[in-house]
């Protein structure tokens, strides 16, 4: 367990040196004088390396490319001003495609985004969920740092206007996406380090964040999206 501990204490040293280098990159330079109006947790349910045009398989490896296309879902989601679009939904949810250089772990992403709002909240169930509202996601997605537990990711966001209505907002993102790990008693964890860097997942005090029951599915541990949107 002490060799245990060693080893993730030098692996969380480097994650924390890769984030300082990052970070930059992460925040785009006019989001530190942009008002945050949303964030949200999401969970990547689904993923599918290589995609399909037509009834050809494309073969990722043929273009030095890593294609993907993956679904998320999330009932987190902050309104963090008074009228923040963001208001507008409990759950939220993307389908996006990525396509990352496999020389330099660097890509672009794209997508859907979508609020919504359960028409009966006293049960559980996705087939009651309302879209309330559309949108699209735009960015880039950075894997370099993967093997050390987390990806970031940047861009823009923007809502649809509603009928007869100015739209809603938009504006830029940024987010990072935490990978589970297992560690030697077999318990999965994430690491500790969330839009604003290294302790800002789950407790400035810890340096790992332990799965919680809700954080699998089909027993399979899910990657977590954690996302804030400036106006």
């Amino acid at each position: 367990m002490w060799r245990t501990a060693k080893t993730f204490c030098g692996r969380f040293a480097r994650i924390v040196a890769a984030w300082a280098a990052v970070l930059a990159w992460l925040v785009p330079a006019t989001a530190s004088a942009q008002t945050p109006v949303g964030s949200a947790v999401l969970y990547e349910v689904n993923e599918a390396l290589g995609l399909i045009k037509g009834k050809k398989i494309i073969d990722p490896s043929q273009f030095g490319v890593r294609l993907a296309k993956a679904s998320l879902l999330g009932k987190e989601v902050r309104a963090l001003t008074p009228d923040s679009p963001f208001s507008l939904g409990t759950f939220i949810q993307s389908d996006a495609t990525s396509s990352v250089n496999l020389k330099t772990g660097v890509g672009p992403i794209s997508g859907t985004l979508l609020l919504l709002n359960d028409l009966d909240p006293s049960r559980d169930s996705l087939d009651t969920l309302q879209t309330t509202a559309v949108g699209t996601v735009k960015g880039e997605l950075n894997l370099t740092t993967a093997s050390q537990g987390f990806a970031q990711m940047a861009g823009d966001w923007s809502f649809k206007p509603g009928k007869g209505k100015k739209g809603p907002g938009g504006g830029t993102f940024a987010g990072v996406f935490l990978i589970p790990f297992q560690l030697g008693d077999g318990q999965y964890f994430y690491v500790n380090v969330g839009p604003e860097g290294p302790g800002t997942a789950c407790g400035p005090t810890e340096s790992l964040c332990p799965l919680s029951n809700e954080e699998f599915a089909l027993g399979i541990p899910l990657t977590k999206l954690l996302v804030t949107f400036f106006e």
